[in-house]
């Protein structure tokens, strides 16, 4: 992604080592207290090991999957360094965990592309699994733009957001949650169920703090 790339000095090698925690944890500092150089620097000393990091998770995972889950991982921090909660995991934990997530979802993207180009020319009624709740539609969510939303919002982890863009953009497809949400191995019932027990939470986090009961 060019935002990241832009952002990356010339000239010096990059490493599949992580640096030191207390050093990343540095970095996150200078950029929480507004360092210029500080955007730079972060990207720099994290987006080589987490890329290498999301290669060896997911071997099947083509280069160009992996390296926009990484970039995407570290620049949503880059926004909003809020999304992230010290008391919660490591800095560098918390990177790979979000990593992962934007990974799967761009797995579950490439899948479902795959899918709608091989159905192209076919018409097929697909039956309700049971996982199409009413609440799903966008006059049940409240306004994005209402700041209790937004904090909710930031508050998911990397799955959840991964599941509610997958949810944003329409896709009612078990499979895709599946994949995204890691639970391929069970069987397709089982997946029904947790698929829709995470999507409904969800959507009473983000009505509660909207306002809605």
């Amino acid at each position: 992604m060019a935002e990241c790339a832009s952002f990356t000095p010339q000239g010096r090698a990059m490493s599949d080592s992580w640096p030191e925690a207390e050093a990343v944890a540095a970095l996150f500092q200078r950029l929480r207290t507004g360092d210029p150089l500080a955007r730079s620097d972060f990207i720099h000393a994290t987006l080589d090991p987490l890329l290498h990091h999301l290669r060896r998770w997911r071997r099947d995972a083509d280069e160009h999957a992996c390296l926009t889950a990484a970039e995407d991982a570290i620049l949503a921090l880059l926004r909003n360094t809020g999304i992230y909660d010290p008391a919660g995991r490591t800095l560098i934990g918390f990177l790979r965990m979000s990593a992962e997530g934007d990974l799967r979802h761009e797995l579950a993207k490439e899948a479902r592309h795959h899918r709608n180009r091989d159905s192209a020319e076919c018409v097929e009624l697909v039956p309700d699994d049971g996982n199409n709740s009413p609440d799903e539609r966008a006059d049940d969510l409240p306004s994005f733009d209402d700041p209790a939303v937004a904090a909710e919002l930031a508050s998911f982890t990397a799955t959840k957001r991964a599941v509610f863009e997958l949810m944003r953009e329409g896709e009612r497809a078990t499979p895709a949650f599946a994949a995204v949400l890691g639970i391929v191995h069970l069987s397709a019932d089982e997946q029904s169920r947790e698929v829709k027990r995470v999507k409904d939470r969800i959507i009473k986090r983000l009505q509660r703090a909207g306002g809605k009961p």
